[in-house]
């Protein structure tokens, strides 16, 4: 372990010219990317319920609405993180992005159930290569010791996407009078983002079509295991974003625009979380850091069912934010391209993708499983208690890969 902790501290090798503005310019980019996708599918969960009585849905077929697009999502991170290797990150992250634009334009004209899942779907197959396209370029471009607070910055988008989608979607709804308004509000920016990717991105290079990134992911212990604590950590995530506002509105009797804001505090605590985490982590370790994490975020986890004044949910909603997955994220990839650009430099986006896919199901198995046990119990309680058990068997996850960072 000593060997691959040294070898993971070499300078990573970078495909594009690391001068500042540049670097700025994509860190920019890719935070206004992050908060375009996350305000995209954010938007809707707060008005779940009324999408719900408006189709005439089950809590369970409501919850297939984000599983649908998480099935699409996930897998294209492993298939764009392969096809990018091979036809150029840049190309695919502006294609599919503006097939994002496309799935909400459907989206805002949809009428029925079949239909709203068909824009869903199309959604997040766009969506699913953004992840590719701006860890990818970004792990070959920036050095590595201000990889963590370059992650930071870009993660910081999530942040601001989540808060924009949650608080705008009631009174977009209420402006229009209808569900589907948003969409159509959301498609504007998303389309500009795939203007600006290929006017102000710089291709970086082609390694040609290969399988090796899957190979060299499987195979890694290191990957493997962080990979594994990130789908948890992602698991739990969309138990709250997705499920958030339903419990609050049910078993708190909040409404729309009360638990979407409630739901938005966590990213309001993160936003300022994941810049220092992204800093502490090229200062402190990844590791270290990591396992300070991961226990407070079960234990929120637990509480947040079991907590009944405002104060309190407020309280526990704003130390997840501290702690759980947005604040992770700047740790979480900057340990991974750590690995990834020194151990496997042939095949970044091929590794970055899979690693994206592993945890990313999470998102995909969170919303169905929690909408299963609230048709089988009448209560979301039993949802927030897996999720958190799922966090805590993580930390465990994380006593294996390497420590990458020497402690400055």
């Amino acid at each position: 372990m000593k060997a691959s902790s040294v070898a993971m501290d070499a300078p990573a090798a970078v495909a594009t010219p690391t001068d500042r503005p540049y670097i700025t310019r994509i860190v920019l980019l890719f935070c206004f990317g992050w908060a375009m996708v996350y305000a995209d599918r954010t938007v809707l969960y707060p008005l779940i319920p009324v999408v719900k009585q408006d189709l005439g849905l089950t809590a369970a077929e409501a919850g297939w609405i984000m599983g649908i697009y998480f099935l699409m999502y996930a897998p294209m991170h492993g298939v764009g993180g392969i096809i990018g290797d091979w036809l150029g990150v840049k190309r695919i992250l502006v294609s599919f992005v503006a097939l994002a634009g496309l799935g909400l334009l459907v989206l805002g004209v949809s009428g029925t159930y079949p239909m709203l899942l068909l824009a869903v779907a199309i959604h997040g197959l766009g969506v699913g290569c953004y992840y590719v396209g701006a860890y990818s370029i970004t792990m070959q471009t920036v050095p590595s010791h201000v990889r963590g607070i370059s992650s930071a910055v870009v993660n910081s988008g999530m942040s601001l996407g989540l808060v924009t989608g949650l608080v705008a979607a009631e009174p977009l709804y209420r402006a229009a009078g209808n569900w589907r308004a948003p969409f159509l509000v959301l498609a504007v920016p998303t389309l500009a983002a795939a203007a600006a990717y290929q006017l102000l991105i710089r291709p970086v290079a082609r390694q040609g079509f290969s399988l090796r990134g899957v190979g060299a992911f499987f195979r890694d212990r290191h990957l493997m295991c962080v990979g594994l604590a990130g789908f948890a950590g992602v698991y739990a995530y969309f138990v709250i974003l997705q499920w958030g506002p339903a419990f609050f509105q049910a078993e708190r009797g909040f409404g729309i625009l009360k638990s979407g804001f409630f739901t938005a505090v966590l990213a309001l605590a993160a936003l300022p979380a994941g810049l220092a985490t992204g800093r502490l982590s090229d200062r402190m370790g990844r590791k270290r850091l990591s396992l300070a994490m991961f226990p407070l975020a079960a234990l929120c986890l637990f509480l947040l069912p079991l907590v009944r004044s405002q104060a309190m949910l407020l309280l526990v909603l704003v130390l997840y934010g501290v702690v759980g997955k947005l604040a992770w994220d700047p740790v979480m990839f900057s340990w991974v391209g750590d690995r990834v650009t020194t151990v496997h430099p042939s095949t970044v986006a091929g590794c970055m993708g899979i690693f994206g896919f592993v945890i990313m199901m999470g998102a995909f198995v969170a919303p169905v499983v929690t909408g299963w046990i609230r048709d089988l119990t009448g209560s979301l309680a039993g949802g927030f208690y897996l999720a958190g058990a799922l966090v805590l068997a993580g930390t465990f996850l994380l006593l294996v890969p390497a420590e990458t960072v020497r402690r400055r």
